[in-house]
C-alpha cells in the first residue's frame, strides 16, 4: 500500500487493514476524489482494477499507468448479494455489473449491502443476459480460456461412468426477521433458533468499537441481512450492528455516533462522571455553584459533591469532542447560594443645636450710656438702672473704661475698660446672648 494513503487520516485505516496495493498515481488520484471528511471504508478487486468505498458512495480507480477516478455516488443499486468462495457482492456501475471480492475490512460485502439497495428482479435497470455474459467474459479472461480447455478435454477426453444422484430434501428459506431497537442480547438468544451458517456483532457507528453478541447494554440498528429479506441461513452470515442503548442509532452505517446528554443534575460527582466516560464523553469541566470558579483539586476530593446545573442540557444530541460542564457544590449545601444577612444600620448622628445669636442694643436696666466722659469729671462711676456712665476724663468707644463692675451689661463686645477697684476688664459675649464685663486676663 502507499505511503501517501498511510499518511492521510481518511485512508490510514485503509492502509493499515487493506492487502489490496494502490500505487502511488493511484494513491494521488485516490485522494484528490476524497472529501475533506471522507473516509475511506474498505478496498475491493474488480477484475485487474481496484473499487474504493467510502463514505458517500464508490470510487473507481482505473487504468493503472494513468489512473483516474470515477465517482458512484449512493446508495447503490445491488445486483447480487454475498455469494461464491470469494464472497462476492455484484453491483451496478454505469449500467455494467462489477463483482467486488478480496477486501480484508469487509470480507463478505457486508458494508457494500448496508450502503445499497437490492434491484428487483424485473427491474428495468438490471442488465441483459447478453450483457452479463459479455461482462464476464471480459474481466475473467483466465477463467475463459480455463473453461475453454476444459470443454475440448470433457469432449476428447474418455467416458465418465454415470455417477448416481442423490435426491436432498432442500433447505426451508427463511423471513430474515427484524432485529431493529431490540436488545442485541435479546437478539442474538433468538437468532440462535435457526441454523444460521455463522452469527457476528459489530459497532453501527463510525468509532468501530469492539462488541460481541453476548454484550448487554446495546441495541440493535442495523442488520445484514436485511428485514424480511428471504434467505437460506445455513448458507449465509447474520450480521447484527448496534450501539449502547444510551445512544441514538446512527442515520446510516456507520455514520456518525449520536449522543443523547444525560440529566445529571443532582447526581454524586463520581456517579457522573461515570456515565460521562461509558458515553465517551471524556472532556468534563467542574466549577463550583456558587462563585463558578473552577475546581482543580480534582474528583478525589469531589466524591460527595452534586451536580447542579451541567452544559449542554439533559436530552442535547452531542459530539464524543464536547467540553461539558458541570457546577458542584458541597455535600449538605443547597445549589442556591443563600441571601446574605443584612446589616444594621448606624444610627444617624444627633443634629447640634443651633447657638444663641447675640442681640445688641439698650434696654431698661442694661444699656450702657455715656460713651463721652467729660472732661472735668473727677472719675467717678455711678450706675443707675443696669446702666453706667462716667465722666471726667475722656475714652474712645474701645478705649479703656475707668469706673465698670464685673458682671455689668456691656456694649460693644471687645472693648476695654478699668474697674472701680483698678483691675483691668474686657466686654465678653455670655452664654445667655448678653455682653458682660469680665476680668481681662490678657
Amino acid at each position: 500500500m502507499s505511503d501517501l494513503l498511510a499518511m492521510d487520516r481518511r485512508t490510514a485505516r485503509a492502509a493499515a487493514g487493506e492487502s489490496i496495493s494502490l500505487s502511488d498515481e493511484q494513491a494521488k488520484v485516490l485522494l484528490g476524489e476524497l472529501g475533506p471528511q471522507e473516509d475511506v471504508l474498505a478496498i475491493y478487486r474488480n477484475g485487474w482494477g481496484c473499487v474504493v468505498l467510502a463514505r458517500d458512495g464508490l470510487i473507481l480507480l482505473r487504468n493503472i499507468l494513468k489512473p483516474i477516478a470515477i465517482r458512484v455516488p449512493a446508495p447503490l443499486r445491488i445486483l447480487r448479494r454475498t455469494y461464491g468462495m470469494s464472497d462476492s457482492v455484484d453491483v451496478l456501475v454505469l449500467g455494467h455489473p462489477y463483482k467486488l471480492w478480496g477486501s480484508k475490512l469487509d470480507p463478505r460485502g457486508e458494508l457494500l449491502m448496508a450502503m445499497g439497495e437490492i434491484l428487483p428482479l424485473g427491474s428495468p435497470l438490471r442488465p441483459g443476459r447478453g450483457m452479463r455474459l459479455s461482462t464476464w467474459i471480459s474481466r475473467h479472461p483466465v477463467f475463459m480460456i480455463a473453461a475453454v480447455f476444459g470443454a475440448l478435454f470433457a469432449v476428447l477426453g474418455p467416458g465418465s461412468s454415470e455417477k448416481e444422484t442423490v435426491a436432498q430434501k432442500p433447505e426451508t428459506a427463511l423471513a430474515v426477521p427484524d432485529f431493529k431497537g431490540t436488545s442485541l442480547a435479546t437478539a442474538a438468544a433468538s437468532v440462535g433458533r435457526h441454523p444460521w451458517q455463522a452469527m457476528s456483532a459489530a459497532d453501527a457507528s463510525s468509532d468501530q468499537r469492539p462488541v460481541k453478541t453476548t454484550t448487554t447494554g446495546w441495541q440493535v440498528c442495523f442488520q445484514s441481512p436485511s428485514h424480511d429479506e428471504t434467505v437460506r441461513p445455513s448458507a449465509r452470515t447474520l450480521t447484527l450492528y448496534a450501539v449502547p442503548e444510551q445512544e441514538e442509532c446512527p442515520t446510516r452505517l456507520h455514520g456518525p455516533r449520536r449522543i443523547v446528554m444525560p440529566d445529571l443534575v443532582g447526581e454524586q460527582v463520581d456517579d457522573a462522571s461515570r456515565a460521562l466516560g461509558d458515553l465517551g464523553l471524556e472532556h468534563v469541566i467542574y466549577f463550583h455553584a456558587h462563585t463558578g470558579k473552577r475546581l482543580y483539586d480534582g474528583l478525589q476530593d469531589l466524591t460527595d459533591w452534586q451536580v447542579c446545573r451541567q452544559q449542554p442540557e439533559p436530552d442535547t444530541e452531542v459530539s464524543t469532542g464536547t467540553q461539558i460542564d458541570l457546577w458542584l457544590i458541597g455535600p449538605s449545601d443547597p445549589c442556591t447560594e443563600p441571601s446574605p444577612k443584612p446589616k444594621p444600620k448606624p444610627k444617624p448622628n444627633p443634629e447640634p443645636e443651633p447657638r444663641p445669636q447675640p442681640s445688641y442694643g439698650t434696654s431698661s436696666g442694661g444699656g450702657t450710656t455715656g460713651g463721652s466722659n467729660s472732661g472735668g469729671s473727677s472719675g467717678g462711676g455711678s450706675s443707675s438702672g443696669g446702666s453706667s456712665g462716667t465722666s471726667g476724663g475722656s475714652t474712645g468707644g474701645t478705649g479703656s473704661r475707668p469706673g465698670v463692675q464685673f458682671g455689668q451689661y456691656c456694649s460693644p463686645v471687645g472693648a476695654f475698660a478699668t474697674t472701680t477697684d483698678g483691675r483691668p476688664a474686657k466686654c465678653f459675649m455670655g452664654k445667655d446672648g448678653n455682653a458682660r464685663w469680665g476680668y481681662n486676663s490678657g
